[in-house]
C-alpha cells in the first residue's frame, strides 16, 4: 500500500459564544495549491475531499503558481473542484501567485469571495462567510469584506496572508482561515518553522493559534513554491476543522481544551 503523500489534519476549534445551531460544523480547508499540472499530491487531496466529512470547503488562495500561465490554473483548478463542487460548496479567495482572471473565468465552480461577505445556513442559523482580495498589494479592503456583515452575527473570515489577524478587530470574527506559508515548507526538529514568509511568528505558521480571542487557523497546504520547491517535515494537508461552543469557567474565560491532531491517512 502506497503511502498517502497528504496528511489529514483533524482539529477542534473551541469558539467562545458559538451559536448552538453551529456546533459541529465542519469546514474543509484546503491552500496553496500551486497548479502547474496534476500529479499525485493534487490527485490525492482531490480523493480527500471527495470521501472525508464535512460541510463545506474553505480554499484560501494561491490556486496558480505563475501569474503569466493563469489559463491553466484556471483549467486545473477547475477540474479539481468540478467533482467536490457537485458534493459540497466550495468558497475561495485569491492569493498572491494567482490572476483575478482565475476568479472570474467563465469555467469557474467556485464561489470566490472578493472583499466581499456571503450569508450561509447551516441547521437554521445564519452564518457570515467573508474574504478578503490579497492577490495584489492594496487589494485588499477589509473593511468592504466585513461591510455586509451583521454585528451579533457569527463570522469567518477568509484570507491568504496569516498576518491579517493582526488588523482584524478584537471579538469582530471569530475564526481566521489562512495559508501562505506552507507551514514553514521546511520544519526542522527541535525548531520547527525557520520561515513563515509573512509578519507572524514560526509558531504561527502552521495550524491553530489565538489572537486576543480570535482564532487563526494556517494550513500547510498542498503544492510548493520557490525558491524551494519540496517539503521536508512538512507534509501536504487536508484539515478538517469542527467548530465547536467553548465552555466558560467561572472566571468567564474559555475553556480550550485540547486542539488538534494530525492523522496520516493511506487511501487504497
Amino acid at each position: 500500500m502506497a503511502k498517502n503523500p497528504v496528511a489529514v489534519q483533524h482539529v477542534d476549534v473551541s469558539l467562545v459564544d458559538w451559536p448552538a445551531g453551529l456546533d459541529g460544523l465542519r469546514i474543509a480547508h484546503v491552500s496553496d495549491l500551486h497548479f502547474r499540472e496534476r500529479n499525485r499530491v493534487t490527485d490525492a487531496a482531490q480523493e480527500l475531499l471527495l470521501t472525508l466529512d464535512y460541510d463545506w470547503v474553505a480554499a484560501t488562495g494561491d490556486f496558480g503558481a505563475v501569474r503569466s500561465r493563469w489559463r491553466e490554473a484556471a483549467d486545473l483548478t477547475s477540474e479539481f473542484f468540478e467533482p467536490i463542487v457537485a458534493r459540497r460548496p466550495v468558497y475561495a479567495v485569491l492569493g498572491n501567485h494567482d490572476d483575478p482572471n482565475i476568479a472570474t473565468g467563465r469555467k469557474c465552480p467556485i464561489e470566490f469571495l472578493r472583499n466581499s461577505s456571503v450569508t450561509i445556513q447551516h441547521n437554521g442559523t445564519s452564518l457570515q462567510l467573508a474574504g478578503v482580495d490579497q492577490n495584489v498589494r492594496d487589494a485588499e479592503n477589509l473593511t468592504g469584506a466585513m461591510g455586509d456583515t451583521v454585528d451579533g452575527v457569527a463570522t469567518i473570515l477568509l484570507a491568504h496572508y496569516p498576518s491579517i489577524i493582526f488588523r482584524v478587530p478584537p471579538g469582530r470574527v471569530a475564526l481566521v482561515l489562512a495559508g501562505h506559508t506552507h507551514g514553514g515548507q521546511i520544519r526542522l526538529p527541535g525548531l520547527g518553522c525557520l520561515w513563515p514568509n509573512d509578519a507572524i511568528s514560526g509558531r504561527m505558521a502552521r495550524g491553530l493559534s489565538d489572537v486576543s480571542g480570535t482564532k487563526l487557523h494556517v494550513s500547510a497546504g498542498i503544492g510548493v513554491s520557490p525558491p524551494i520547491r519540496w517539503r521536508f517535515n512538512c507534509p501536504a494537508e487536508v484539515s478538517i476543522l469542527t467548530l465547536r461552543a467553548a465552555a466558560r469557567d467561572q472566571s468567564g474565560q474559555a475553556e480550550t481544551g485540547a486542539f488538534a491532531k494530525l492523522e496520516k491517512r493511506a487511501l487504497v
